[in-house]
């Protein structure tokens, strides 16, 4: 008899979902509570005991859930969709159960919006004193700012070994562009890029260590830094470190994870440095970048703005908000009103496609703009023949026309989403400032807010909090797959 029992729960529960559930689930707690044992923190007996109760309670919905059938229903090849968001509200649930198991008399809400921003890479600082946190729970924040840049389903579904028939939804944001002449498939791809991401973190933590960081600085900063997501260890910031060393390093490595990493792939692992000179996109994103710079420098010599603003910190502050990051060395308050929106509008516009930066994406700015430039062309030559916008921007095969329709109703649902947020917020009471700017730091993942009246995301009401971890959520998983999902068609065709 417990011979069969034991030969039913090896092959049965103990399946290769289980595993990779079990699996996922360790690498969300395991660092935290090495962490907190390491540092003899009070808190480490109340963290193993409710890691432990979360655990079991996990594995009683995945029990019920497997003898429910629901195991074999719901399952990625059928319900992609579905999939990528339920797997991220799931994570969000779980992180926010560890910042609950604290014990800091935190309220559900902002425990919940923290493990939105932190998985999400918003960086929306929800805690004003970070001094008086733990250091594993500090730790946590930006654990989880490296486990969502890649993507929850990028790790769970492929790094874990997964196996799935619709590798284009895995969540890597954007339209995802190859210019590899050996086509490689992005399920084959998962390993090499969380190997490479990893690699990057590695190194960055080690230039940090060069330049005086402790180690646990260089691993926690590094962990924020690679992911784009903005999580700082100090109230300060990077400007804590006063360094310019520092801020070079951040900087450099802002850069690289807001560039494509299937470009990164194909000249790591595949030897061909063809795709950082063809890609139309990187190209694009680089003189945006550039001509930011240089108009901001004109402004300094025109008005003298930002004078007391160094070279370095201008160039920073650009590419922090370019790569959705949200590192911010000075406030951007200090600036005047029609700069800091430009600052803030370029937060919207994001990094590049398949990177781990939000935003809208350069190659969607891209497309707008053909599409702009094709009008005008018409309203000239009515019978012009012209060629597919998405083809123009690069994404050429069979799927232009797939692609083309994606990318005008990711636009589309992109702009109404963002006025009925701030609608929304402007009925929890917000002014209309303070409720355009948040959605903008939480539609395109930035987490800079900016607030002239001197408002924090600590003293939002717990609705507008509430409303705005919907709004990382869409502005990270993209507003399609949430539409997807909420269409009768969608459920009844399946």
């Amino acid at each position: 008899m417990f011979q069969s029992i034991a030969m039913y729960l090896t092959e049965k529960l103990l399946s290769n979902t289980f595993t990779r559930m079990v699996a996922l689930y360790l690498c969300l707690v395991m660092p935290v509570l090495f962490v907190s044992w390491y540092d003899s923190e009070v808190h480490f007996n109340i963290l193993s005991l409710g890691f432990l109760r979360l655990f079991l309670l996990l594995c009683v919905g995945y029990f019920i859930a497997y003898l429910s059938g629901l195991c074999r229903l719901f399952t990625f090849e059928r319900y992609g969709h579905a999939v990528l968001v339920v797997a991220w509200l799931f994570a969000s649930i779980i992180g926010m159960c560890v910042f609950l198991f604290y014990g800091l008399s935190i309220p559900w809400t902002d425990a919940l919006f923290a493990s939105v921003s932190g998985l999400t890479t918003t960086g929306a600082e929800v805690f004003q004193d970070l001094s008086l946190l733990p250091r594993s729970f500090l730790f946590f924040r930006m654990w989880l700012q490296f486990i969502g840049g890649l993507g929850i389903i990028m790790m769970a579904v492929i790094a874990l070994g997964a196996s799935t028939g619709q590798s284009k939804q895995i969540d890597l944001p954007g339209p995802v562009v190859s210019y590899s002449q050996k086509k490689p498939k992005l399920s084959d791809m998962g390993p090499y890029l969380w190997f490479l991401y990893i690699v990057a973190t590695l190194v960055c933590m080690v230039c940090l260590k060069l330049l005086g960081l402790s180690w646990f600085e260089c691993i926690a900063e590094s962990l924020s830094i690679i992911s784009t997501g903005g999580y700082a260890l100090h109230n300060a910031g990077i400007a804590y470190y006063h360094s310019e060393g520092v801020q070079i390093i951040v900087l450099l490595f802002m850069l690289f994870s807001s560039f494509n990493f299937l470009l990164h792939y194909q000249f790591f692992f595949l030897r061909e440095s063809v795709g950082y000179f063809k890609n139309s996109e990187l190209r694009c994103y680089l003189s945006l970048c550039v001509v930011t710079v240089l108009a901001c420098v004109c402004a300094n010599f025109i008005s003298g703005w930002v004078v007391h603003w160094s070279f370095l910190d201008l160039v920073f502050t650009i590419v922090s908000l370019f790569s959705s990051s949200g590192f911010i060395i000075k406030p951007l308050t200090d600036l005047p009103l029609s700069f800091s929106f430009l600052l803030i509008i370029i937060g919207l516009i994001g990094g590049c496609s398949a990177s781990t930066s939000g935003g809208i994406k350069v190659i969607r700015l891209q497309f707008g703009f053909q599409e702009i430039k094709q009008a005008f062309q018409l309203l000239i030559h009515p019978r012009v023949v012209q060629s597919s916008p998405a083809i123009q921007v690069g994404l050429t095969g069979s799927s232009s026309e797939y692609q083309m329709i994606l990318l005008r109703g990711f636009l589309i649902s992109y702009v109404f989403f963002f006025a009925l947020s701030v609608l929304v917020l402007l009925g929890f009471g917000l002014d209309f400032s303070d409720a355009y700017f948040a959605v903008c730091a939480c539609l395109s993942n930035t987490g800079v807010f900016y607030s002239a009246n001197g408002l924090t995301y600590a003293s939002l009401s717990e609705a507008a909090k509430l409303w705005l971890v919907l709004t990382m959520l869409v502005g990270r998983i993209e507003i399609l797959a949430f539409c997807v999902i909420l269409s009768p068609q969608y459920w009844m065709e399946r």
